[in-house]
């Protein structure tokens, strides 16, 4: 099967999702299938030099500014028809007039990764361009699609796609398993002392194991330490949530890689001096954050999106590092509840209004790491094998005749 991945994304090469697809694409080689990738984004030639995409072939088109975006996805659009797939599979984004065409001239399957309508709301009040224009065209994309492929259960019942969704299957994000060592903890944190940077130890214990006797002093909850992983400007994320959370535990540290603290600053909230931006970091640059955490914090404010459930690429990345998780809201991939998942409720102030849970969940983790075989089904050769399947049946659906969307 020849499997066309047609994508809008400016966020570059060091992003999560682009390294969520360059993974998926290349775990859809492994299975024989030909993939190659086209990229749309806008002009930035530096940023895409070194990118690094196993070998996959990437067919890229860029624009400058608004005025440019139409003929240039026109020409992506050509590209791919030269190619020639068997499916086009496209992470929904913003409508072209070219695209619809292509959703029902090929089998065709889409991505739905958030509530599109609910996340642009968050933007400001009042129908601003971009968002009335994607109000009003969004209808077009979904309509052509031959299949779904929806993140999250709750997607698939919302409103906004179910209308649409002939045929869907729901697969939360995964992660590539191998790429991550799980059970790494600093020497300094986990022994009581201060080390130079780079001297970090491997230390593998279980989701039922704790520290040698050595640690000791690490028993309480005094000096636990977070890690937040995020994208700047996010308001479902919670960054306002863990400064307060912050702000009532002073001997906890909280290491924030994304955003800045100007972020809250702008809101009118203080920031607590426990908190730690680290600004936008490759992974080279935030791994011996996450080495030395104790706990990690997911999405924190899902409901400002009128969102329960998610399956977030970060908090796969925490798990994948062995790290347990706080959050609030729902995990797709976690329908029963798990020891090192904390759910906290959906709900404004949940990490104060919570936090003798959370207080208990540090006394229970701290120096302790998930065990590897607990998150065994978020590996992305689990998800993609089913990503590939669903793909095909659309395909041979086509073949026979059947509807295409």
């Amino acid at each position: 099967m020849k499997i066309a991945y047609l994508i809008h994304w400016n966020e570059g090469p060091e992003s999560g999702v682009f390294k969520k697809i360059i993974s998926q694409a290349l775990s859809w080689q492994a299975l024989g299938h030909e993939t190659a990738l086209f990229l749309f984004s806008r002009e930035n030639a530096a940023a895409w030099m070194e990118a690094e995409t196993g070998g996959l072939p990437v067919f890229r088109e860029v624009y400058r500014g608004r005025l440019g975006r139409t003929p240039r996805f026109k020409a992506l659009i050509g590209q791919v028809r030269a190619w020639q797939p068997d499916v086009v599979y496209h992470r929904f984004d913003l409508y072209y007039p070219s695209l619809p065409r292509l959703l029902r001239e090929y089998p065709s399957v889409l991505e739905i990764n958030t509530n599109d309508v609910a996340e642009l709301a968050l933007e400001g009040r009042g129908l601003s361009l971009r968002r009335m224009y994607h109000l009003l065209t969004r209808r077009l994309v979904l309509e052509a699609a031959g299949g779904f492929v929806f993140v999250s259960g709750e997607l698939a019942r919302a409103d906004g796609f179910r209308r649409y969704a002939k045929s869907y299957v729901v697969i939360g994000n995964g992660i590539p398993l191998e790429q991550f060592s799980a059970g790494r903890v600093a020497e300094a944190e986990a022994f009581g002392r201060v080390v130079g940077p780079g001297e970090v130890r491997t230390v593998h214990v279980s989701a039922a194991a704790d520290l040698p006797a050595a640690a000791g002093a690490r028993s309480d909850e005094s000096h636990v330490r977070f890690v937040f992983i995020s994208s700047p400007g996010q308001a479902w994320q919670g960054l306002d949530e863990i400064a307060r959370l912050a702000a009532v535990k002073p001997d906890w540290r909280f290491d924030i890689i994304g955003p800045e603290r100007g972020e809250l600053e702008a809101a009118g909230l203080q920031v607590p001096a426990n908190m730690a931006f680290h600004g936008q970091l490759t992974r080279d640059r935030y791994q011996p954050l996450l080495d030395r955490a104790d706990l990690a914090i997911g999405t924190l404010a899902l409901y400002r999106k009128g969102m329960e459930e998610a399956s977030p690429l970060k908090v796969r990345e925490y798990l994948a590092n062995g790290l347990p998780v706080i959050a609030a809201y729902r995990e797709t991939d976690f329908p029963e509840p798990v020891p090192f998942f904390l759910e906290l409720p959906g709900e404004p102030e949940s990490v104060v209004r919570h936090l003798s849970a959370i207080e208990s969940f540090a006394r229970d983790w701290r120096g302790r790491r998930v065990d590897r075989e607990h998150v065994r089904h978020l590996d992305v050769t689990v998800k993609e094998a089913a990503r590939a399947a669903y793909m095909l049946r659309i395909a041979r659906r086509r073949e026979r005749g059947g509807e295409s969307g």
